[in-house]
């Protein structure tokens, strides 16, 4: 679910899985003591690695674990590691925030709790998949995912975004155009004056905001079409 930033253009940087790089790597997730390695491999340029996870809760003393693959992608670290369910242990659903693959969803991109090109980017992922595994049977007893959670789907979350970027400007203009793109889905000119009145180009100025924005309409249309196309087929 990873969507490349439209208005960066940069080189991106592939990860050469030497020896020396393999055992670095390995080192930072050896000194995660909830985390037991038991084995990688390299595959298609991708490092795996293979562990297990585990944790005991306080109030029973009873320890719960799962078996997980790490998947490194060629661009690490300016990509986010997957953890994967190895053993299919869960059985995936949008509310146990698990994906068909068995991947487990640990984020919103575009929240960027994650952060990229950092040496901690792998131990900062698989402490997300811990509080995930400890949310997941809670879920798993009650039905009931624990805390605050992203909307399903990309519309939503990314509207709340797009209003919270126009928020923190401080800036009327802004706010009330971004209002108004929400409210008629209307394409923005990127190249044009910003919104805020700077002068400048609007890619220029508030360019997180032209990104969201563009992300914003992108996924209102699709899940627009995908919509429309389940009304015709119910209709019919």
């Amino acid at each position: 679910m990873n969507h490349a930033d439209p208005f960066l253009v940069s080189t991106v940087r592939w990860t050469t899985w030497s020896p020396v790089r393999i055992e670095r790597e390995i080192g930072f997730l050896k000194r995660l003591d909830f985390f037991e390695i038991l084995g990688h491999s390299l595959s298609s340029g991708s490092l795996h690695v293979l562990g297990t996870l585990s944790f005991q809760q306080p109030e029973t003393g009873r320890t719960y674990s799962l078996k997980v693959r790490l998947i490194y992608p060629p661009e690490y670290p300016l990509e986010v590691p997957s953890v994967i369910d190895e053993d299919k242990q869960f059985q995936p659903s949008a509310n146990g925030h698990q994906f068909s693959d068995h991947m487990l969803c640990l984020s919103f991109p575009e929240r960027r709790e994650f952060d990229l090109g950092s040496e901690q980017l792998s131990s900062d992922v698989m402490k997300a998949a811990l509080i995930w595994l400890d949310k997941r049977y809670i879920f798993e007893r009650n039905g009931n995912w624990p805390g605050e959670a992203e909307e399903h789907g990309w519309v939503r979350p990314l509207r709340r975004l797009l209003k919270e970027e126009a928020a923190r400007s401080h800036n009327g203009s802004i706010s009330a155009w971004s209002e108004w793109v929400i409210a008629g889905l209307i394409t923005p000119h990127y190249e044009k004056g910003c919104p805020c009145c700077s002068g400048r180009a609007f890619v220029a100025c508030h360019r997180r905001l032209a990104m969201l924005s563009a992300q914003y309409l992108f996924c209102a249309q699709y899940e627009k079409g995908h919509d429309e196309y389940r009304s015709t087929l119910e209709a019919a």
